[in-house]
């Protein structure tokens, strides 16, 4: 991890994209978080900044928990769920990545709704069956802006 911050992965490894993000986990030493609760726990007990890497139906309530004092750095967020009138805007860099139109993977519509409400750079995949690999430059880019100063900060 070239920013050197802890990468938090909260996906559910019995969907497909909650198995893409395990195998990108997996590459980039992230910690696995096994549920909501977990990513709870791990808010309280740590004051590290971090990258958060989720998917599906996790993404709107994991946001959600994160507080506002800024250890949250940038998210993956891997066909996002959620209502994107109830979004707020994020106060960090985000990528919203989903899959192209395709009755397997309905929620492009939504993904791009929630990637325009939280201001976050939408990345359509291509499809060629190695998702965690064509992420992994992507994430890297995104640690990278994880390290630079948010707004606000010196």
């Amino acid at each position: 991890m070239s920013a050197g911050l802890p990468l938090l992965l909260l996906a559910d490894g019995r969907q497909t994209d909650g198995r893409t993000l395990q195998t990108l986990a997996r590459r980039q030493g992230a910690f696995l978080l096994a549920d909501l609760p977990a990513l709870a726990g791990w808010l309280q007990t740590g004051n590290t900044p971090f990258v958060l890497l989720t998917h599906g139906e996790h993404c709107a309530p994991a946001l959600a928990m994160l507080p506002p004092d800024g250890r949250c750095r940038a998210a993956l967020l891997l066909s996002p769920q959620g209502d994107p009138l109830a979004a707020p805007v994020l106060p960090f860099p985000a990528l919203v990545a989903c899959h192209r139109p395709d009755p397997r993977y309905p929620r492009l519509i939504q993904a791009a709704s929630l990637a325009a409400v939280w201001q976050a750079r939408l990345h359509l995949l291509s499809g060629s069956g190695d998702d965690a690999g064509e992420l992994a430059p992507l994430l890297a880019d995104l640690i990278r802006l994880a390290g630079q100063p948010l707004s606000g900060e010196c």
